[in-house]
């Protein structure tokens, strides 16, 4: 059935790849990148600005790693060969270039992108991407585009201009900028809903670790989509090329960061601190030290997707549900080798929407399988608390503590009245200690001793409890150190237990508590094997779901039950 459901979700990203391939890619026989020269211009001080460059303008070849330099003004000509048969359908002009600009086309002024400046002061920046409808064309000849520009609020070097002119039919051009984003935009409001179902699920619950880091990721899945359709979709002033290609990096590596982290919270992975330093290391050295962005972006994804791969082999939890994830995570790292850079302009967002809906429902059937697990254990606490506390006042054990305190009374009124004392202590405990999810050591100890102190009153002899302990503030669930007592009272005899005194050794080690009650051994054939153990065992996978540890067993002449426990810090 995994299996079905891996190849489920593979289905469904390659549909939606091809789709957003389908979509996104024009008729290129309709479109033209047209061929670019470059020439710095040379500006008269005052006065209005040239319509056309000098004869003598030093023209060459587009080049956009000198062109980035550039801070104006500067000219820019593109030329078309289209055929004159296409001259008199409708056209239009997409120019992407970061300054501010004045078109003219085939001698024609067009509407500018901003205002062209001498100096900083005088310019208005322009907006990074314009659309123009084109005016017709001559019948025959080449169109020329001709462009006065200047560049002087660049903020962040760049090291290309991507200075492109594009010439294709208006409805080919405002397509292919908004059909994409549907597939972005549908893939988002799967993963928005998926957020706030796991949002409803968690709510009223404490934040784990892991919860925190898959929260994380999904406000980078969402917010990352919205900061790259920024430029396609609602445009803005040229000075904010810059910052954006910054943020995305900066998402980018967040998610880098985040996703590997949550798989090893997730699947309780234990990465080693001097792994974790290396990968982070790796990741920064890429976002400040490969050549370009989009560079810097493949890079970081790239170790991103194989560091998660990689956390996923060496779980050893929930093994059948890391297959879907391993197989999402390997088919992006082959599409990013492959594609690069139109990996990341947005089968990557499907990628990262697909996966962070399939990581949030998990995560969120998961707490709902905690909640039914929960309850059924919490039934069955409540039902072994109850018969708990019925086998504490049980009629057997309470008549013959009473036959025995009513001789008492006749031969040793004193010892009478502290039985009475120990008797009511013991029952005002019990009474308060079922009521309670746990209690502090302190409080467990001074049940058992109660309960000791009534047998040993009994006896006539006293039944000691020694206890080492480094910290008695740790809680636990009530009567799980009284249930052993009494188990060692019934399995040994209150004879036995005189002669042997318990022993109570309470340590820290690691990030768990040990509490190791040893006790006589006894020769009972049925010990540990009835109600008290079954108690012990649903209290402490109620408190602590799995991250508990109860054991017990004859070591010598001594029976020792050993209880390990999850440290709270």
């Amino acid at each position: 059935m995994q299996i079905f459901r891996t190849l489920a979700v593979l289905a469904v990203l390659t549909a939606a790849v091809a789709a957003w391939m389908a979509v996104a890619t024009p008729d290129m026989a309709k479109v033209q990148v047209l061929d670019g020269e470059m020439a710095p211009a040379v500006l008269p001080a005052t006065g209005a600005l040239p319509r056309h460059p000098p004869a003598t303008a030093d023209w060459r070849p587009l080049d956009q790693g000198v062109l980035a330099g550039w801070r104006g003004p500067y000219w820019l000509r593109w030329h078309s060969g289209t055929p004159g048969e296409q001259h008199g359908a409708s056209r239009a002009l997409r120019l992407s270039l970061r300054g501010a600009s004045q078109l003219y086309w085939n001698g024609q002024p067009l509407p500018g992108n901003g205002v062209v400046g001498r100096t900083a002061e005088a310019e208005h920046p322009g907006r990074v991407d314009i659309v123009r409808i084109l005016p017709a064309s001559p019948d025959a000849g080449a169109d020329e585009l001709l462009v006065l520009a200047s560049s002087h609020h660049q903020g962040i070097a760049l090291r290309s201009a991507d200075a492109v002119a594009v010439v294709a039919p208006p409805e080919l051009l405002f397509g292919h900028l908004l059909r994409p984003w549907l597939i972005a935009a549908f893939a988002m409001g799967a993963l928005a809903a998926a957020c706030l179902y796991f949002l409803a699920v968690q709510r009223g619950r404490p934040r784990t670790a892991d919860t925190r880091l898959l929260l994380a990721l999904c406000a980078v899945g969402l917010v990352l989509p919205v900061v790259e359709a920024w430029r396609s979709l609602l445009g803005y002033a040229y000075p904010w090329h810059g910052p954006r290609l910054l943020a995305l990096l900066c998402l980018h590596v967040a998610a880098a960061a985040l996703l590997p982290a949550y798989l090893a919270q997730r699947f309780r992975v234990a990465v080693p601190a001097g792994a974790c330093a290396v990968y982070l290391a790796g990741l920064v050295a890429a976002a400040i030290f490969m050549p370009s962005f989009d560079a810097r972006s493949t890079v970081v994804l790239l170790l991103s997707l194989l560091a998660s791969a990689g956390v996923l082999l060496r779980a050893r939890e929930a093994r059948e549900e890391r297959w879907p994830i391993l197989a999402l995570l390997l088919a992006g790292a082959m599409a990013l080798a492959i594609e690069r850079g139109a990996f990341l302009d947005g089968p990557y967002f499907l990628l990262l929407s697909v996966l962070m809906v399939f990581l949030l429902l998990r995560h969120a059937a998961q707490l709902r399988a905690l909640d039914r697990n929960n309850a059924r254990l919490r039934e069955e606490r409540a039902q072994l608390s109850l018969q708990l506390l019925q086998r504490g006042i049980q009629p057997h054990w309470l008549m013959n503590t009473l036959t025995c305190l009513q001789e008492l009374i006749e031969r040793e009124p004193p010892r009478a009245s502290r039985m009475v004392e120990s008797l009511a202590d013991q029952f005002d405990r019990l009474r308060d200690s079922s009521a309670r999810p746990s209690v502090p050591l302190a409080d467990e100890l001074a049940l058992c001793r109660s309960h000791l102190d009534i047998v040993g009153l009994a006896l006539d002899r006293p039944i000691a409890l020694e206890v080492e302990a480094a910290d008695i503030g740790v809680s636990l669930p009530p009567g799980v150190l009284h249930a052993q007592v009494e188990n060692a009272l019934t399995h040994a005899g209150a004879v036995a237990c005189a002669q042997h005194p318990f022993r109570l050794r309470v340590h820290r080690e690691n990030d768990r508590w040990v509490l190791e009650l040893r006790s006589v051994r006894g020769s009972s054939p049925h010990r540990g094997r009835g109600t008290g153990t079954r108690y012990i065992e649903a209290s402490l996978e109620v408190a602590w779901p799995g991250r508990w540890q109860f054991t017990q067993g004859a070591d010598g002449a001594d029976w020792r039950g050993r209880i390990e426990l999850p440290c709270a810090s």
